[in-house]
């Protein structure tokens, strides 16, 4: 059904430039792409062009269907394909796009890409079908060259990649909240820890069954300590009660006793070692053996799951020792005399609101969760739809009405104030909550400085924003986004408290190992009493009567900066205006 001038044009050359083959073939298990074509050609020219590209270093494997009822066969074995390469017209018409509702509809997947390919433009209109159906992508023959056709699968695979990704850590949370619940039902400690052990496997379960152990210091007759098993799945079930140099090799108890030792968590291949810390009941450590090895998402969710255990265990204890105390004060009140009568009521009374007081805050702290998590999700998807809004009105702004190009680059920075808003509250939040993990990655840091700026230059074009960077290093290892949040707060207090016509400086240079950053305006300035208080959560200064603000933006600047291992400090000359020291290793 297509011509053999289109597969030529699909399949030359981009330019006429030569595409050299890869020097290697890498050893990672392939990139399965689904082609359905009726032209057996398409299929063999589509190999022979992937055949000579990787990703990640993952070769590209060419899944074929002449088909579409081919393909739903295919499909039918082989559900975790990430791409799909389809044409539309096959054995009939329309072929191909009802096999994308079949995909979507009929089986389900959301996750799959799926990149249409036709000769005949015409025959299923760009415009109607990228609206009428969920497809993520729509490619003429005649324009898809093969450093397109690379670009386009790479573009679909990291989509893929994405999804799946969130899709994992969604299953991991569920799976942390399904086993978090039972385990504070179980009051005794070496129960909790059996219990606790089964629940740890099934946080990282993909339907195997890793092999679990926990094991804490046991004090021996004699006065010394060993290191004992208190809980064990699989391999280990039978060796409860036994020291652990009985049960391992010399190599994994070594690894055993540095965790206890150092308190941090062992990552490898095959195997993790989890430092599970209580402030009442001291420290468990856990192995956990499999096949698979532990990716970082798994990483996160076994920390964030012992995290959340230890700190809700102990407060389980903590109650239980409450509410027997309590019962004994109460039998003590009752055996007292009539004097003591008021005293017993006032406790009673006094409890009672303790633990309504309790029940309010925790209530209170949920539903402020909640409101971040909704205000987020209900913000976000309007702001991101106005952004792409304004983009397309800029692009065509730029050949019919070049002048609107300012008032729509004033709308996007305004979004971009918005979502940085968002993104300073949720920080705030997930600081709080002690949830908040570095990512760290090597950035080109005078670069990204220059990019926080910019939307601020579009915004309030009438002020002067003056950049000295060049002292900076060029490459830092730092969390891009949190520092960037750091540089956006600093910037938009100089803004705020600063007069119109006020310059704002930033400058920077290295001192040593540490990377130095100033953030100065010539504003209001800040009182030397209020200087103490000024990074507090919620604390805000006289002089910002009648500016807008919550009070959080320098509590969660410091905060980000602590966790970088940095330090802030202010300089400030009333009336005559502040500089921001911000002071990071790199």
């Amino acid at each position: 059904m297509d011509g053999g001038l289109d597969d030529e044009l699909l399949f030359g050359p981009e330019d006429g430039t030569v595409i050299a083959p890869m020097p290697g073939r890498p050893s990672g298990t392939p990139w399965p792409v689904l082609v359905v074509d009726d032209d057996p050609q398409v299929h063999a020219m589509t190999a022979v062009l992937l055949r000579d590209f990787d990703f990640d270093g993952r070769p590209f494997e060419v899944v074929s269907a002449l088909s579409a009822e081919e393909a739903k066969a295919v499909l039918a074995r082989r559900a975790d394909l990430p791409v799909a390469l389809l044409d539309v017209v096959m054995e009939t018409e329309d072929a191909g796009l009802k096999l994308v509702r079949h995909i979507r509809e009929d089986l389900g997947n959301h996750r799959m890409r799926i990149i249409l390919r036709t000769g005949q433009p015409g025959q299923a209109p760009e415009r109607d079908v990228i609206v009428g159906y969920d497809i993520n992508d729509y490619k003429a023959k005649s324009e898809l060259t093969a450093q397109r056709l690379f670009t386009t699968l790479v573009s679909a695979l990291r989509a893929w990649r994405d999804i799946v990704t969130i899709e994992r850590n969604r299953q991991g949370l569920e799976r942390i909240l399904s086993a978090s619940a039972p385990l504070f039902e179980m009051r005794p400690m070496r129960s909790f820890v059996e219990r606790l052990a089964e629940q740890i496997a099934q946080v990282v379960d993909h339907g195997g069954a890793p092999a679990v152990l926990a094991c804490r210091p046991v004090a021996r007759a004699d006065g010394g300590v060993s290191v004992e098993l208190v809980a064990g799945l699989g391999p280990f079930a039978r060796s409860i009660g036994l020291p652990v140099g009985d049960v391992l090799p010399a190599t994994a108890v070594a690894e055993v006793v540095d965790a206890l030792a150092t308190q941090r968590n062992l990552y490898h291949d095959d195997r993790c070692v989890l430092v599970f810390r209580t402030r009442e009941h001291g420290v468990t450590i856990f192995r956990l053996e499999r096949a698979e090895p532990y990716a970082a998402d798994e990483q996160r969710l076994l920390e964030l799951f012992c995290n959340r255990v230890a700190i809700g265990f102990d407060n389980v204890c903590l109650y239980e020792e409450l509410m027997a105390l309590n019962r004994s004060l109460e039998q003590r009140v009752e055996d007292r005399t009539v004097e003591l009568a008021a005293n017993q009521k006032a406790l009673i009374l006094a409890k009672e609101r303790v633990e309504r007081a309790l029940e309010s805050e925790l209530l209170a702290r949920d539903q402020q969760r909640q409101f971040l998590g909704m205000v987020s999700h209900e913000f976000r998807t309007p702001l991101a739809i106005i952004d792409s809004a304004a983009q397309l009105l800029a692009m065509r702004a730029g050949q019919v009405e070049p002048e609107m190009l300012e008032r729509l680059a004033v709308i996007r920075g305004s979004v971009q104030r918005l979502t940085g808003l968002i993104d300073s509250h949720l920080t705030d939040e997930r600081l709080q909550s002690n949830a908040l993990v570095l990512e760290r990655a090597e950035i080109d840091l005078p670069e990204m400085i220059r990019s926080v700026v910019q939307p601020f230059r579009v915004a309030y074009p009438d002020r002067e924003f003056r950049l000295t960077l060049d002292g900076l290093p060029q490459r830092a290892e730092i969390d891009a986004n949190l520092i960037g949040l750091v540089i956006s707060n600093l910037v938009n207090n100089a803004v705020k408290y600063s007069g119109p016509g006020g310059p704002i400086a930033l400058d920077g240079h290295t001192d040593g190992a540490m990377a130095v950053i100033e953030v100065t305006d010539h504003g209001r300035g800040i009182p030397e009493s209020e200087l103490p208080r000024l990074f507090d959560r919620f604390f805000r200064g006289s002089g910002a009567s009648g500016v807008p603000g919550t009070g959080i933006g320098l509590h969660t600047v410091q905060q980000i900066v602590l966790l970088h291992g940095g330090a802030v400090a202010v300089d400030s000359t009333l009336g005559r205006g502040s500089t921001f020291r911000v002071v990071l290793p790199v």
